[in-house]
């Protein structure tokens, strides 16, 4: 008897916890509570780390990975020493390599020289400090063949969030990577995607590494040392991330790389203010141990900096679809594709197709426009330009009807203002032969991405007609959504 009191009362605290994480908190206070946070760790340790490669080769043998030594428990002491609050670890990178027991890869820790969960260990130890624990996670994966996207491979990424998101307890925030600058996140489905790890964990904030814009993310990510900040009069919640060494993963001799002391205080002092939580990127060695002379930098950061206190709260946020409605396809007027910067973009993505796309589907290819020399993750962008005509226009098609409430369009970057949509109708029809307008209005010339909203309507055709712009308009990416 009790035995089944103990069972009953541990399932009624199980059951309470579950309860407590899937019970939803509106996005800006989530948002809100995260900038607060304001100062945390990457923490960069998986297979990279014993091969010595930042992007390691995706077939090397499980057992290589071998921290003899792991404690996770020196990273929370040390992170907690610093004035942290939370952590952030590369649970898979590019190469595939899991740090937890995953049954649907023999990739992973349970096949290595150390058969630990270094997740389960990681998070324990974070939070028994106090920190909260958050994951990376790389939708490309080399080993396990996701690279150009498809029903297979989405099931893929999908079943591992799962184990990631079930096994471990309330993750804050998931930050993924070499999805929307490499596969697109048409390739494989942010909204298939977003909306699982909401129905998993409804707070848990999703982050992406295509800077610079609040488009399909929830915290707006910088990856400092591509020199990629934010800017001075940032209003988006974010995070920055710039390496304590001079590489992601730890590498031979990086204990002499740590830098100065000076160095992380300056950038705690620029981006704090800005809504912005820093990352000190951190490399644990092989032993799986932070180097001393790492430990040393966050205790002597814990003792020179406070967080900052008298910041006003995080700004109102811009309107954005929080669900997005992907085309089935798109026409319009005339005009040219156009894929810049052609040398860049060779690199840029797997997918060879969207090198060489020719029609107007570049407005919907579903690869990251926010380009790299203004700060982006993608090594090119795609765009559309419409021949100097009077009659301009765009016409998406939703494959059935389905009800919208907001079009969004993001003009093409590193053009200054030049192609910028400035004024501009909205139509919808169930037949594509009777439009009814909805909205005409104008858009900032700026670059910046757009956002129209209105009532919500049920259709199957959206209408973008273009009344003026500045020069020849163009138009990097549209879309409709909720």
């Amino acid at each position: 008897m009790k035995k089944i009191i103990i069972f009953a009362v541990m399932f009624a605290m199980s059951a309470s916890g579950f309860a407590q994480r899937n019970k939803k908190t509106e996005l800006y206070t989530l948002q809100s509570n995260f900038v607060n946070l304001q100062f945390g760790v990457m923490i960069h340790f998986n297979m990279g780390t014993f091969t010595d490669e930042e992007w390691a080769s995706p077939n090397h043998d499980p057992k290589e990975f071998n921290p003899a030594k792991l404690d996770c428990n020196q990273w929370a002491d040390a992170c907690k020493a610093a004035g942290m609050t939370y952590g952030i670890l590369t649970t898979k990178h590019h190469d595939g390599f899991c740090l937890w027991d995953s049954k649907y890869t023999d990739y992973d820790v349970a096949n290595s020289s150390v058969k630990k969960d270094v997740v389960a260990e990681y998070v324990k130890a974070f939070r028994s400090r106090g920190l909260k624990p958050c994951l990376y996670f790389s939708i490309w994966d080399r080993h396990n063949d996701v690279e150009k996207g498809g029903p297979k491979e989405e099931e893929f990424v999908m079943n591992q969030l799962t184990e990631l998101l079930t096994n471990y307890g309330e993750i804050p925030m998931i930050i993924f990577d070499g999805w929307n600058w490499k596969l697109g996140h048409t390739a494989i489905s942010y909204q298939r995607i977003y909306d699982h790890v909401k129905k998993l964990q409804p707070n848990c904030l999703i982050a992406e590494h295509n800077g610079n814009s609040p488009l399909q993310t929830d915290i707006v990510y910088y990856e400092g040392p591509k020199g990629i900040y934010p800017m001075g009069n940032n209003i988006y919640p974010s995070q920055m991330a710039l390496t304590l060494t001079n590489g992601w993963f730890w590498h031979p001799g990086a204990s002499a790389q740590v830098k100065d002391v000076s160095y992380t205080l300056d950038k705690l002092q620029r981006v704090v203010p800005l809504y912005c939580n820093y990352l000190i990127n951190i490399g644990p060695n092989r032993d799986g141990l932070f180097d001393k002379q790492a430990v040393e930098h966050l205790k002597a950061i814990g003792k020179l900096w406070k967080p900052l206190s008298n910041r006003l709260p995080l700004p109102k946020q811009p309107v954005i679809p929080q669900e997005y409605i992907v085309a089935k396809s798109i026409s319009s007027s005339a005009g040219q594709a156009f894929t810049e910067p052609a040398g860049p973009a060779d690199l840029g993505s797997p997918i060879s197709a969207l090198l060489q796309q020719s029609t107007a589907g570049v407005m919907i290819d579903g690869i990251s426009d926010l380009v790299g020399d203004r700060g982006g993750f993608a090594a090119f962008q795609t765009f559309w330009k419409f021949a100097p005509e009077k009659n301009r226009y765009l016409i998406l098609d939703l494959g059935t009807e389905k009800t919208i409430s907001k079009f969004y369009y993001l003009p093409t970057q590193l053009k200054g203002y030049n192609g910028a949509i400035t004024k501009y109708e909205l139509s919808v029809s169930i037949d594509n032969q009777n439009y009814q307008q909805i909205k005409a209005a104008g858009w900032n010339k700026t670059s910046d991405l757009k956002v129209t909203t209105f009532t919500p309507i049920k259709t199957r055709y959206i209408k973008l007609q273009i009344l003026d712009a500045v020069e020849e308009a163009t138009v990097s990416e549209v879309g409709v959504g909720n």
